[in-house]
């Protein structure tokens, strides 16, 4: 038997608003806090001038290059500065909050905050700009591409986040690196001369801030995708191994039985058992 969805439960994001707007004086101001609109998202670039925006962690400056998240109804403000000498020219999107765009976008303000970076010819400025185009001039192929397309923003916003930390912060640049690369076979060593520092330095900085030692982090993220992998496919435990970033199975099996107290076959044996209960 075929379940038709409701018609309430799309999961597919879609632009529904976009603008250019110039504006010269603080009569440009928003309170996001006592705005009635829905909780939509909105990511607005500035295209030259300044703007600023503020939230609970301080007021920031929006020159060109940069880009601000944000959704109705949240404790910030945003607009044209006191101080400012130019007109401010900004291009907003709004975007449909969904299943699809909600959680990156979640992601993207819970590792980086509201004010990000969008440099002039990164790929997530053009893809920002496409985006606009295509919802002005109506050229979407369907629901899905339009979708597609937000997925991509977003993902590309993230990674020029990721990429800006490279030199501003190697040490968080080497935390998404292990998050980014864990299944391929890299080491602490190779990931340290990634960020230009040395690989004791990495470990220590690294322990530090996060409170557990990058080693441990690697680890960690290679069972738990291992452990994915077990529980949801029949592939063998070579393969599985060499998916999850270890080199061997039997340094895989030797790390899932001192992680979970039991074998990979035997963890699999199980989970199969309780999924035919």
């Amino acid at each position: 038997m075929i379940r038709h969805p409701q018609m309430w439960e799309d999961v597919f994001a879609r632009v529904d608003g976009g603008a250019d707007e110039t504006r010269h004086d603080t009569s440009y101001y928003w309170d996001n806090s006592k705005r009635s609109e829905s909780n939509r998202i909105n990511l607005q670039r500035t295209l030259s001038g300044e703007g600023f925006f503020e939230n609970e962690t301080g007021r920031y400056s929006l020159p060109v290059g940069t880009l601000i998240a944000f959704t109705q109804r949240e404790n910030s403000r945003y607009g044209y500065p006191a101080t400012a000498s130019r007109p401010y020219r900004l291009r907003y999107l709004s975007i449909d909050p969904s299943a699809t765009a909600t959680p990156l976008f979640n992601r993207i303000r819970r590792d980086f905050g509201s004010v990000l970076s969008m440099p002039e010819g990164s790929e997530s400025c053009t893809l920002f700009d496409d985006l606009f185009q295509r919802f002005h001039a109506r050229n979407f192929l369907d629901r899905y591409h339009e979708s597609e397309l937000v997925t991509r923003l977003l993902t590309a916003i993230y990674r020029q986040q990721v990429s800006d930390t490279q030199h501003s912060d190697p040490v968080e640049y080497g935390y998404h690196l292990l998050r980014n690369r864990f299944t391929s076979p890299i080491t602490l060593k190779e990931i340290a001369a990634t960020c230009g520092i040395s690989r004791e330095h990495f470990i220590r900085s690294f322990s530090q801030r996060y409170q557990q030692a990058p080693g441990a982090v690697l680890r960690q993220l290679r069972l738990q995708h291992a452990r994915g992998l077990l529980e949801t496919t029949h592939l063998t435990l070579e393969r599985i191994a060499r998916a999850s970033g270890f080199s061997s199975s039997n340094v895989f099996c030797r790390a899932f039985r001192q992680a979970f107290g039991t074998t990979p076959s035997k963890h699999r044996e199980a989970a199969n058992l309780s999924a035919k209960r």
